[in-house]
């Protein structure tokens, strides 16, 4: 790892000393992510023939090209995958100096915060997060991305994620987890359903045609499925949509069933005709968390917006208990 505070070394290509700071191992960084130097120097509001000088200088240094062109952009060669990980621990030393040395001040951060999480977690949580951060840091931007189970724990470790929201139980080694809230599954139909009114019998509910969703992970779909499972209880499937919210629009002008989060049934009754009736099946729970890569866990801006999260996610348990 290099010394944060800038380090001199002579390169492998004959002595010459170059001083390693802090944006120069930005540009790297970000021709590794990005591959192209235009879009870099616009990231990084400089010129390009600056970001040229820069890498040529890293290629003196480490006597290796790093980077090669390839069609209208650039690879990194195998030196540079080398350093990947050693360019990350050298940035992550100097952003940790530089946050020990002033308080975080969230009405000052100008930073992007990626969440990884699914339609159902985003519709309960995020209206109050998105609240939370406007009022308290009005420059910070929230990108939210599409839970990816089988990818999202290495685009944490990678960095390209900086929070996973799901129904993870437990975290992988070196990454932390905290539990949000809780919720179980809910069956509904539109209020004035010919043959369901207040109740939901096992009989019913393997009778009626079901309408599911095809594109969700996480905690809702697993727990469907293990209700389905656990008492061979999977009514026809009539309908399959992508989105959740066009679900709920369907059940409420149709005489389709569907099975969902308590917490989400709740509000969508809010704005349409639909009865939330008890599954007839025992209570399938299951639980919300958040995870994160031990790297960022004392993180100022990161733990802050944790703890953001945190409370977002007591306000929503109040609201069970209430």
């Amino acid at each position: 790892m290099w010394p944060p505070g800038g380090y001199s070394e002579a390169s492998a290509a004959g002595g010459c000393v170059y001083n390693i700071d802090r944006k120069s191992l930005l540009i790297f960084a970000a021709l590794l992510k990005e591959g192209n130097v235009t879009r870099v120097a616009q990231q990084l509001e400089a010129t390009q023939s600056s970001i040229s000088h820069t890498l040529a200088k890293l290629r003196e240094l480490f006597g290796d090209p790093l980077f090669v062109s390839a069609g209208r952009g650039v690879v990194p060669t195998p030196r540079a995958l080398e350093l990947r990980e050693p360019l990350r621990q050298a940035l992550d030393a100097m952003d940790a100096l530089v946050q020990t040395s002033r308080p975080f001040d969230p009405a000052a951060f100008e930073g992007v915060f990626r969440i990884a999480t699914t339609d159902y977690i985003g519709f309960i949580l995020l209206p109050g997060l998105v609240r939370r951060l406007g009022e308290a840091s009005p420059a910070l931007e929230l990108q939210i991305r599409p839970l990816r189970p089988s990818d999202d724990m290495d685009a944490l470790r990678r960095d390209e994620v900086d929070l996973v929201l799901w129904n993870e139980k437990s975290a992988p080694q070196n990454f932390f987890s905290r539990k949000l809230f809780s919720d179980r599954l809910k069956a509904i139909a539109r209020i004035d359903h010919p043959d369901i009114q207040g109740s939901l019998s096992l009989e019913q509910f393997l009778a009626a045609r079901h309408l599911r969703i095809s594109s969700q992970h996480g905690a809702v779909k697993e727990a469907v499925e293990e209700a389905s499972e656990k008492h061979k209880a999977r009514g026809k499937t009539a309908v399959v949509v992508p989105h959740f919210l066009l679900a709920y629009k369907l059940v409420a002008e149709s005489n389709l069933i569907g099975t969902i989060a308590e917490l989400t049934a709740k509000r969508i009754a809010r704005e349409l005709p639909l009865q939330i009736l008890e599954p007839p099946v025992d209570q399938i729970r299951f639980t919300v968390s958040m995870v994160w890569h031990e790297r960022r866990n004392s993180d100022a801006a990161h733990r802050w917006i944790r703890g953001e999260v945190v409370a977002v996610a007591d306000a929503i348990q109040a609201e069970q208990r209430a």
